[in-house]
């Protein structure tokens, strides 16, 4: 807070001097050219703190910026140069609009390091674009024009005042675009970077617009805005996150930001051919070029969500396999395959309520050839026996492993005991075959229970017991 304040107070105090001190008077000029250095130092010295308490990405991206501002005190020290050893004489443009301009790809490359994006490229470069255009538009009609064709410029000098508002054009672009896309911890930072894009246009372009009637004077009230865009970008060095955060989900309502340029741009070519003054070839293809790529934008986006419906519909699938792989895993003896303990006692608590029969399996002489050929001889007998339960079995019945080399039947709808008796003796006989494990003839046996449940009898486990 206290750093909002005092950014607020040098800005505030740099205006209301401006506004006091005679225009044009040495006094406003030492004072604008001082305050305008402070200013951008002190965005430098916030950007380079904040590299070096960040890492990776953020820390080139805040040192790429401390360099742009360092570019930019440069050229107003050039400046303050001519202004004081020179009288105010200052050629235009001269070595400090390099310096100036320096900042621009600093400020550019900074941000997309720090707030940059890695997925969705093309839409990316295309609602740059589309804010570059639609900034181009307005920045062409209510001021870029008149300089374009002033007659009391040079080529230079033309060219040069045409990139200072240029150049506010893309600051502004890329911070529109990344707003919306950045993390919410990074998202504070996004907009005062945004907010001093801004603040640095409405410098420019009362600059450039001076300048071309040639009435601009180092001091003048409007470099105040200067001012208020390097107070923002200190601000938003302190307020960065140390460290990178992951992407969240965007703000619905910022996504909608990018296209605000573009209504303004259109609302401008309507007041433009409502006043009769139409709109010249330059802006129309200008406007019309933006239009189009509004509709690439809006195809891109379609490609898009069907590409992330097609990967939603996969992955459903995967999660829905996955589900029906652990049910599986939850219910079934993970050796054998057969039905477990929980899946038995479900199935025969939620069978209706009549006949039911059971025959409980415990098999005898296992523990010997555990013994004496290996847990792994052991597992392939249970194997095989399971093997054997449901060859011997209807397709209704359940069969499970219970636990150790205990089995069970579970047989639906068989109402006479001797049924039941009957497969017993069958698996039984069966069981008594001899088994090829591993390349070991082996023997076992099993002694079996049959239990019989009739209509509002035992419950399951007193049917096991």
């Amino acid at each position: 807070m206290r750093a909002i304040l005092a950014g607020a107070a040098l800005v505030a105090g740099h205006f209301i001097a401006l506004r006091v001190l005679p225009s044009g008077s040495q006094a406003a000029t030492n004072l604008s050219v001082g305050m305008l250095i402070l200013s951008a130092l002190i965005a430098a010295a916030s950007a380079t703190a904040t590299a070096r308490r960040c890492t990776g990405r953020a820390r080139y991206g805040w040192a790429v910026l401390a360099t742009g501002m360092v570019g930019w005190a440069f050229g107003e020290s050039v400046w303050a140069f001519y202004v004081t050893f020179r009288e105010g004489n200052a050629p235009f443009p001269n070595l400090g609009d390099f310096g100036f301009l320096l900042m621009v790809p600093g400020a550019v490359a900074g941000m997309v390091a720090v707030l940059g994006v890695r997925r969705g490229l093309l839409r990316v470069m295309l609602d740059g674009l589309i804010i570059a255009g639609s900034l181009l538009f307005l920045s062409w009609v209510f001021v870029l024009e008149p300089v374009y064709r002033a007659g009391n410029l040079t080529a230079a000098a033309k060219a040069v005042s045409l990139a200072y508002p240029l150049s506010d054009v893309l600051l502004a672009a890329v911070a529109l675009i990344l707003l919306p896309r950045a993390a919410p911890g990074f998202r504070a930072t996004a907009a005062l970077i945004l907010a001093a894009a801004l603040a640095l246009s409405v410098g420019d372009l009362g600059f450039a617009y001076l300048n071309q009637h040639s009435t601009y004077t180092c001091g003048d009230p409007i470099d105040t805005g200067w001012v208020a865009g390097f107070v923002l970008i200190a601000l938003a060095a302190h307020r960065a996150p140390s460290s990178r955060q992951h992407p969240a989900q965007s703000v619905p309502i910022l996504l909608w930001l990018p296209y605000v340029p573009l209504a303004v741009a259109i609302l401008a070519a309507v007041e433009q051919m409502a006043s009769g003054h139409g709109l010249t070839a330059f802006l129309s293809v200008l406007l019309g070029a933006v239009i189009l790529l509004v509709l690439a934008r809006q195809m891109v986006a379609l490609r898009d969500n069907t590409a992330l419906s097609r990967d939603l519909h996969r992955v459903v699938a995967e999660l829905r396999e996955r589900e029906s792989e652990l049910h599986h895993l939850a219910y079934h003896d993970p050796l054998t395959g057969l039905a477990n303990r929980a899946l038995f006692v479900g199935s025969a608590e939620a069978a209706p309520d009549g006949p039911l029969a059971v025959l409980y399996l415990d098999l005898d002489g296992f523990k010997p050839v555990n013994d004496r050929f290996g847990h792994a001889a052991g597992d392939a007998l249970l194997v095989e026996v399971g093997r054997v339960l449901r060859a011997e079995t209807r397709d209704d019945d359940l069969v499970a492993r219970l636990g150790g080399d205990e089995f069970a039947v579970l047989l639906p709808g068989v109402t006479d005991r001797s049924e039941a008796e009957d497969l017993g003796r069958r698996l039984t006989a069966r069981l008594s075959e001899p088994f090829l494990i591993l390349g070991h003839e082996v023997r076992i046996g099993a002694s079996v229970g049959a239990g019989l449940r009739e209509p509002g009898d035992l419950s399951v486990d007193a049917l096991l017991r």
